[in-house]
């Protein structure tokens, strides 16, 4: 099988391609996450936990500066 990437999204510190076999490719510096749907959804599902916190959350931690 010939293997040909399509990049989806590229920005200045990272960038993302899907394989024509179906793993994407997230690239950020040196370093290139290949993994299937489901795990790239479950990264962005924990990426967002971390950085838009809901409300109850928010009242209990400090402030980040």
């Amino acid at each position: 099988m010939i293997h040909e990437r399509k990049t989806l999204v590229q920005r200045p510190g990272c960038r993302i391609a899907r394989c024509s076999c179906g793993v994407y490719h997230v690239s950020t510096g040196a370093v290139t996450l290949r993994m299937q749907r489901p795990q790239l959804e479950d990264l962005f599902k924990a990426l967002g936990e971390v950085f838009v916190p809901d409300e109850e959350r928010a009242e209990d931690e400090p402030a980040i500066h």
